[in-house]
């Protein structure tokens, strides 16, 4: 189950739910709950790694719990922006798309990187990007993640099917 982001008012619930979901139901082998990641958010990336760290507890090992993430690059940019010039905030969007990307390939080798050392990590990849696609299969290839390893990607039906098609040729 892969619970979607929200609105930045709203994600703290959302997180607080899916973080308690996957407490319980991600004990396995396998992830069942997985948390959705806005990249274009100033503090994706750090909220992504406190999450990650928090679901291996090194100190409490009955604790621990199979970390699932979706990253997406973000859908709500127009809004998120007028709401905190309304209320006289910081923009909590990045500064601009190539930071947005910077981001959201991070967040993605990251992940990898955290998989290659054996952590309960999985991730779907959603993208229309070429290149985070691209980032995502070298750092499965460097850190020794398979194709079958927990990686998944994702495109929107008709936005980016050259992705999805050679993807899928190629097993993923």
């Amino acid at each position: 189950l892969m619970i979607d982001a929200e609105h930045n008012k709203f994600q703290p619930a959302i997180d607080d739910m899916t973080l308690m979901l996957q407490k319980k139901y991600n004990k396995g082998d396998k992830p069942t709950i997985f948390n959705t990641y806005q990249m274009y958010l100033v503090d994706s990336y750090d909220r992504l790694c406190m999450d990650i760290n928090r679901s291996s507890d090194h100190k409490n090992p009955a604790e621990n719990y199979f970390f699932a993430a979706k990253l997406v690059r973000g859908a709500y940019l127009h809004h998120e922006r007028e709401r905190a010039a309304a209320l006289n905030e910081p923009d909590p969007i990045h500064p601009s798309k190539e930071a947005t990307d910077k981001c959201y390939n991070e967040g993605i080798e990251t992940c990898i990187q955290k998989m290659g050392l054996g952590e309960k990590v999985e991730i779907m990849v959603a993208s229309h990007n070429q290149e985070s696609t691209e980032i995502a299969l070298a750092a499965m290839k460097e850190h020794g993640v398979s194709k079958f390893g927990g990686v998944y990607f994702g495109q929107l039906l008709g936005m980016a099917d050259h992705l999805t098609f050679t993807l899928g040729n190629a097993g993923y």
